[in-house]
C-alpha cells in the first residue's frame, strides 16, 4: 500500500514536472517565431532566461529523484535519441574553439553562433525529455499546432490590414521578385522562411486531415471538419509567399507523402487535399490581382468563403468515400487538384518561369565553395560569408546571405561541422521515417529547402525540425 502511494506520488510529480516544460517549451517556440525567427542572436539572448527556468525545473525534479536512487539520467538523457542535443553542442563546441584558436574572418560572428547552438542545444534537451512520455508528447504536438496557426493567421491577417508590421508584406516594383508587386512575409519578415514553416505546417495538417478521412460513423464529420481547418490558410498563405523553391519543395515532399501511403489510402490523401487547394489557388488569384493590399472586408470575405468552400468540399468528398462511390471520390479529387494547378500555374506563370535569380544563386554557391576551399576542414568561423562576401564575389548578387544552410556550415565550421550537420538531419530523418512516417514529409520539407535557402539562419528552423524529431522518439519505459 505504501509503495503504491509512493508512485502516485511520484506519478504526479512527473506530470507537474512535463506540464510546465512543455509550457515553457512551446512559449520559447512561440516567442521566437514573433521575434523573427531568432534570426539575430539579441533575440536568443531574451529567450535564454525562459530555457535557464526550465533547466532549473529539471534540475530540481532531478536532485529530488536522486535523492531516491532513481535512474531518471539513465532514462532520460542517455541513450536513443542523444543525438538531438549532443550534435548542436558539439557544434557550439566547434565554434568556441574557433573563438579561442581558430584564424576567424569575425570574432563577433562566431562567439555569436556559440551562444546560438548552446541555446539551440539546451532546447533539444529539454525536448528529447519530453519526447520519451506520451504527456511530453502531447504538449510538444501543442507547440506545433500552436506555432503553425500562429503563422498562418498572422500573415494572413497582414493582407487584410489586422496585423500591421513593417516588413509582413515584402512589396516591391522588381517584377524579378515579385509578379505580383508584393509578397507574404510574416513575421519572419522574409517570403522563402515564412513559406517553408507554412508548408510545413500545411504537410502535417493534410497527413492528419488524410488519417481522420478514412473515420466513419458518429462523430466522423466533426473530426473531419478539425483536422481539415488549417489546410486552406496554410495553403493560401504558402502561395500568397510566392517562394518557388517552397512550392517546389512542398510539391516533392506532398509525393513522397503519396508514395509512403499504403495503396488503399492514396485517395483519402488526394480527397483530403483537394478541395482544400483548389479553393487557396483561388483565393491566391484574387488577392494577387489586388497585390495583397484588399479592403478589410473585402479580404476578409475571400478568406471565410474560401475556408467555408474548402470545407464543404472535404466533407463531399469524406461523403462519397463512406458510401464506397471511390471512383467519384477520385474524379472529384483529380479534377480539382488539376484545376488548382493550372490556376497557379496560369496567375504566376511569369515567377515560375524566371530564371533570373537562380542564375545568381549559382554564382554565389560557386564563389563559396572556392572560398570554402581555403579552410574546407575547420571553417572560418561565424559569419564568414557576411563578413567576406565583397572580396571573394565575382559578379554582383544581392544581399549577403548564402542561400544554403549546408554551404553556410561549410564555411564557418568546415567538413566536420557540415558533417555533424547532415548527421544530425539524417537522424531526425531515420527517427521520423521508422516511429512517425506521417511527419516524415514535413520535417523533409525543412531539409530539402534549407539547401536553397538560409532557413537555418533562424535558430527557430533548427527548434522545429529538432521538435519534430523529438515527437519522433519511442517512449521509453523508466527502469525500476
Amino acid at each position: 500500500m505504501m509503495h503504491q502511494k509512493i508512485r502516485e506520488q511520484s506519478a504526479k510529480k512527473e506530470r507537474w514536472l512535463y506540464s510546465i516544460l512543455g509550457v515553457l517549451t512551446g512559449f520559447v517556440l512561440v516567442m521566437g517565431i514573433m521575434d523573427r525567427g531568432l534570426f539575430y542572436v539579441e533575440d536568443v539572448y531574451k529567450l535564454g532566461g525562459a530555457l535557464f527556468c526550465a533547466l532549473f525545473v529539471l534540475y530540481l525534479y532531478v536532485w529530488l529523484h536522486l535523492r531516491k536512487k532513481s535512474r531518471f539520467w539513465y532514462d532520460h538523457l542517455y541513450g536513443q535519441g542523444a543525438f538531438l542535443y549532443v550534435i548542436p553542442l558539439l557544434l557550439s563546441v566547434i565554434y568556441a574553439v574557433q573563438f579561442v584558436w581558430g584564424n576567424l574572418i569575425s570574432l563577433e560572428g562566431t562567439f555569436q553562433n556559440m551562444i546560438r547552438f548552446g541555446f539551440i542545444s539546451v532546447f533539444a534537451a529539454v525536448c528529447f525529455v519530453l519526447g520519451t512520455k506520451p504527456l511530453g508528447k502531447r504538449w510538444l504536438a501543442a507547440s506545433i499546432q500552436v506555432a503553425g496557426w500562429l503563422l498562418v493567421i498572422s500573415g494572413l491577417s497582414a493582407v487584410c490590414g489586422l496585423f500591421v508590421l513593417p516588413y509582413t508584406i515584402l512589396r516591391t516594383d522588381d517584377p524579378l521578385i515579385s509578379f505580383a508587386g508584393a509578397r507574404l512575409s510574416g513575421v519572419l519578415e522574409y517570403p522563402n522562411a515564412y513559406a517553408a514553416l507554412v508548408g510545413m505546417f500545411l504537410l502535417e495538417r493534410l497527413a492528419a486531415a488524410a488519417s481522420d478521412f478514412s473515420s466513419s460513423g458518429k462523430g466522423a464529420r466533426e473530426r473531419v471538419i478539425l483536422s481539415s481547418l488549417a489546410l486552406y490558410p496554410a495553403a493560401t498563405a504558402l502561395l500568397l509567399s510566392e517562394s518557388r523553391g517552397a512550392w517546389l519543395a512542398a510539391c516533392v515532399c506532398a509525393a513522397a507523402m503519396l508514395l509512403l501511403q499504403q495503396r488503399g489510402q492514396r485517395l483519402l490523401l488526394l480527397c483530403a487535399g483537394a478541395a482544400p487547394l483548389l479553393a487557396a489557388a483561388v483565393t491566391h488569384r484574387a488577392l494577387a490581382g489586388a497585390s495583397l493590399a484588399p479592403a478589410t472586408i473585402p479580404g476578409l470575405l475571400w478568406l471565410t468563403g474560401g475556408e467555408i468552400a474548402a470545407l464543404t468540399g472535404a466533407l463531399l468528398l469524406h461523403a462519397l468515400l463512406a458510401r464506397g462511390r471511390r471512383v467519384a471520390a477520385a474524379a472529384v479529387s483529380t479534377a480539382s487538384l488539376a484545376s488548382c494547378a493550372w490556376l497557379v500555374i496560369h496567375t504566376a506563370s511569369a515567377r515560375i518561369t524566371s530564371g533570373e535569380t537562380w542564375v545568381s544563386r549559382e554564382v554565389m554557391w560557386q564563389d563559396a565553395a572556392r572560398f570554402a576551399l581555403h579552410s574546407p576542414w575547420l571553417g572560418h568561423g561565424g559569419e564568414a560569408w557576411k563578413h567576406a562576401v565583397h572580396t571573394v564575389q565575382s559578379a554582383p548578387y544581392a544581399g549577403n546571405e548564402i542561400h544554403s544552410a549546408y554551404l553556410d556550415m561549410w564555411l564557418d565550421t568546415g567538413l566536420i561541422g557540415l558533417l555533424l550537420m547532415t548527421s544530425l538531419f539524417v537522424y531526425i530523418g531515420r527517427l521520423l521515417r521508422r516511429h512517425a512516417p506521417e511527419l516524415l514529409p514535413a520535417g523533409l520539407l525543412l531539409i530539402l529547402h534549407g539547401g536553397v535557402d538560409f532557413d537555418f539562419s533562424y535558430t527557430v528552423f533548427w527548434m522545429i525540425l529538432i521538435l519534430l524529431g523529438a515527437l519522433a522518439l519511442p517512449v521509453r519505459i523508466p527502469r525500476e
